[in-house]
């Protein structure tokens, strides 16, 4: 288990969401619930941050 978090970017465009890791890898299989709070954020979105 990873204890100090996950860096991520998260966008949102045209109603698609894409969770990714600061080395392009897919995210959005682990964390699906993050995936559906992101549905909704406003169209064009895109946040950077540690999950």
């Amino acid at each position: 288990m990873k204890w100090d978090g996950f860096r991520a970017l998260i966008s949102l465009d045209a109603g698609r969401v894409t969770l990714r890791s600061r080395r392009g890898t897919q995210m959005a299989p682990t964390f699906p619930e993050v995936v559906s709070g992101a549905v909704q954020l406003p169209d064009a979105t895109a946040l950077d941050g540690v999950m």
